[in-house]
């Protein structure tokens, strides 16, 4: 198998990853825990179902490898044409993405010794619970899923500028643009915010859509760059 063809399917399986990540993250209302705001109602999910943490921790950790080798590989497709600082710091961002979900792997793994504060004191229980949950969703989870989509949406524009990746691919990258829609917030624009709320969450099934498209033009760079290189060929002439 050539090296092309492992960076696409390490690429496909990121966002096949990063897909199965999110229906585990919301397998609590699911299961009958709603009110997953109470801390007390999410840790009694979590002795019932300890196993879910754990799957998502290992689960993270594997989408860090193949996101990494995912961010290299494309870097490699683009570079025979995009060589240049925007191609190189987009590579840096799918990197840090990558960081990001790992960071956030590993502590899902800790349930045992957050199960065991719990049983120690049912306060600290709680109060380890909020600290994980900020640090993970909140935390290197809004990290993970912000570095994506920057790295989506560079390498949308270095493709689309320098032909690249497919022309549906790079308008497809608007998909994790909305996600820049979080800065609305904090630049006193709250109200216009709330009300692209839905978008803003739909980003991130949206970028592992992205994700897996990547991959499946990576496992056929080839074709896809004589395509392109004819069509820039006679456009010149």
């Amino acid at each position: 198998m050539t090296t092309t063809r492992v960076g696409g399917l390490a690429t496909m399986l990121a966002g096949v990853l990063g897909t199965m990540w999110i229906w585990l993250e919301s397998a609590p209302p699911r299961l009958g825990f709603e009110d997953t705001d109470d801390p007390a109602v999410s840790l009694r999910y979590l002795h019932d179902h300890p196993e879910t943490y754990a799957q998502i921790g290992l689960l993270l950790l594997v989408m860090t490898i193949a996101l990494t080798v995912a961010a290299l590989a494309a870097h490699d497709a683009l570079v025979p044409k995009a060589d240049g600082t925007a191609l190189r710091v987009t590579t840096a961002i799918g990197g840090l993405a990558a960081a990001c979900f790992f960071m956030q792997g590993v502590i899902r793994l800790g349930v045992r010794p957050l199960l065991y504060i719990d049983g120690l004191d049912a306060g600290w229980g709680q109060s380890a619970y909020v600290a994980v949950q900020m640090l993970t969703i909140h935390g290197f989870g809004q990290g993970a899923i912000t570095g994506l989509c920057l790295w989506a949406v560079g390498l949308s524009l270095v493709g689309w500028r320098t032909g690249s990746l497919p022309t549906w691919l790079s308008i497809l990258g608007v998909v994790p643009a909305l996600r820049l829609a979080g800065v609305l917030g904090p630049l006193g624009l709250s109200s216009i915010a709330d009300s692209l709320w839905i978008v803003f969450m739909a980003t991130i099934p949206g970028v592992m859509a992205w994700t897996i498209a990547l991959g499946v033009v990576l496992m056929r760079p080839r074709r896809h760059r004589g395509v392109r290189a004819a069509q820039a060929a006679e456009a010149a002439g």
